[in-house]
């Protein structure tokens, strides 16, 4: 963890894509109801700090994570000591919130903060096909991916999970395989401990199933592919299929 947090000041990052991602993550019995209170809180909250936010559903579950992005790690702490106080950007949007929600609306979906985690991003691990604007994208992309993996003891592993990776991403290209990965790890908490946290997005799980179909039969078929997956030093602890909300 030392050496990633020496990371974080250190490597250039994609524009197209946030830094550092702080993620809460909830529980609800009404995880529907919790996502729009969710969506109006953080619409309220972006006039306050200037944060963009967005909020994520697992689908088939209930759980949601709210998540804000920053440029880099001075960005986030400079907003998480103006936050707090009378004068503080949660007090401004909690009083605007309160016009529409009351406590007892928020109450009523029995909901459960589990943990907050922070998430590092790592650019060369990630996959957006060349010459994608993501910006523009993004919009139609509601469907997430998200795949928590552990990198196994032993000497030299992260380097060569690290390895595999990028040659994957290279052996795609060659395969004509286009689709958006994201690529992070946790700075702080972590989803259940993993080492990595991978975002595949698409416009619909449909359609991310079926693009990973098409995917699989060629990287099936490829000699590259199959001996780059040889040594496969990570695993793979818990997938979700989540909705995001903008």
């Amino acid at each position: 963890m030392k050496k990633l947090f020496l990371i974080l000041f250190t490597v250039s990052l994609s524009a197209q894509v946030p830094a550092i991602v702080e993620v809460e993550e909830w529980v609800s019995d009404n995880p529907k109801k919790l996502v729009e209170m969710f969506n109006h809180w953080t619409d309220l909250e972006a006039e306050q700090n200037g944060v963009y936010s967005f909020v994520l559903e697992v689908i088939d579950g209930n759980k949601v994570y709210l998540c804000r992005t920053f440029d880099d790690m001075g960005q986030m702490v400079k907003k998480e000591e103006d936050r707090w106080g009378d004068e503080g950007w949660q007090s401004k949007t909690f009083q605007n919130w309160d016009k529409k929600y009351d406590w007892q609306d928020f109450s009523s979906v029995n909901p459960e903060r589990l943990m907050t985690h922070v998430f590092y991003h790592w650019e060369e691990l990630s996959y957006i096909p060349e010459g994608m604007n993501l910006a523009e994208q993004l919009p139609k992309l509601k469907f997430r991916r998200n795949i928590t993996m552990d990198i196994q003891n032993g000497d030299g592993n992260w380097d060569k999970f690290q390895n595999q990776i990028k040659a994957g991403i290279e052996n795609d290209k060659k395969l004509k395989n286009n689709y958006v990965r994201l690529m992070y790890s946790p700075v702080y908490g972590g989803i259940r401990g993993a080492d990595f946290l991978m975002i595949v997005m698409d416009e619909s799980r449909a359609s991310y199933y079926k693009g990973l179909e098409k995917r699989n039969k060629k990287r099936d078929s490829d000699d590259d592919w199959n001996s780059i997956q040889n040594d496969n030093v990570a695993n793979w602890i818990d997938e979700e299929d989540i909705k995001v909300h903008y």
